[in-house]
């Protein structure tokens, strides 16, 4: 349940796992990136290490963020993964590239129709810890170019920094309890959000939700943002 729906004028969402996903996935563009470029690993291995590098190379202590950081914890990511290459320069150009490229996203089934019934009545944004090639992703899909973007490599800060939450008050203007979140991440959309004022719901998928976040705060599905605001 929503501390005060009624006064929400704003809905943001997360982007990545939440709006949008990468199709192939991840582990299956690297493995081709891989073999590409003369270093064929299972994708196994590459799930793994793939899970082991973004923790590894998360964003600075501080959650301070650029364009410049964002390439260079990219580059640390890739040579982690493809540890036993001589050189991974080849393999982050072609990552890097195609994952620019709104081709290789899918959009959820549920995410345009939701945004379409939220902009008649509230301000709708997006809100991702990202870089510059969003603002060419976004703007494959009508409903996803229409919304305000936030970006994290743009705004200075990552999630789940209040100075980046924050940042998006400010610029709204709004109070941060006039602003809902929605996205899939525990830590860096749902209690980032909430440490910061804001209304908040996880976004589980039937994913395995964790203890800290109540039941009334969880959503399976974008159209439950509808029936929890209209």
């Amino acid at each position: 349940m929503l501390r005060s729906p009624n006064l929400i004028r704003c809905v943001l969402f997360d982007v990545v796992g939440t709006l949008i996903y990468p199709q192939p996935s991840v582990a299956a563009v690297y493995q081709a990136a891989g073999v590409a470029n003369g270093c064929d690993l299972p994708i196994e291995t590459i799930r793994a290490r793939f899970r082991e590098a973004l923790i590894l190379y998360s964003v600075s202590p501080d959650l301070r963020t650029d364009e410049t950081l964002e390439r260079e914890r990219w580059r640390q990511i890739v040579a982690h993964v493809f540890a036993e290459a001589n050189e991974t320069k080849a393999i982050l150009d072609r990552l890097w590239k195609h994952f620019a490229q709104a081709s290789s996203w899918s959009v959820y089934q549920d995410a345009l129709p939701t945004l379409e019934k939220l902009s008649d009545r509230y301000q709708v944004g997006l809100a991702s810890n990202f870089d510059g090639r969003l603002r060419a992703i976004a703007g494959h899909w009508p409903c996803l170019s229409d919304a305000m973007l936030f970006v994290s490599a743009e705004v200075g800060w990552a999630k789940p920094s209040p100075h980046y939450f924050g940042s998006i008050a400010n610029v709204l203007q709004l109070q941060p309890h006039q602003i809902l979140l929605v996205g899939d991440d525990p830590r860096n959309d749902y209690h980032g959000a909430v440490a910061a004022g804001y209304q908040a719901l996880f976004l589980a998928r039937e994913k395995d939700v964790p203890a800290d976040i109540a039941p009334e705060a969880v959503i399976q599905s974008l159209g439950e943002v509808i029936t929890r605001l209209l």
